[in-house]
């Protein structure tokens, strides 16, 4: 059980630093693409809506397995 909850906690940390990456590159990652001009900010929005909600569902979940 204490090799899960340590996987959990490494989890929890390497999920954080990859969301503080993606945070860090937000106008790379979420900006307009020059291949695509007439890509919506709507589209765009709803990306990173998306991105976001899988972002934090993944870490609610992990620590809620972590404190069960």
């Amino acid at each position: 059980m204490i090799w899960i909850k340590l996987g959990l906690v490494l989890f929890l940390i390497l999920w954080s630093l990859f969301g503080i990456w993606g945070v860090i590159r937000y106008a790379v990652l979420f900006g307009p693409h020059p291949d695509d001009p007439a890509e919506s900010p709507g589209a765009r929005s709803f990306g990173v809506a998306h991105v976001v909600a899988v972002w934090i569902g993944f870490f609610a979940l992990a620590f809620y397995f972590l404190i069960r």
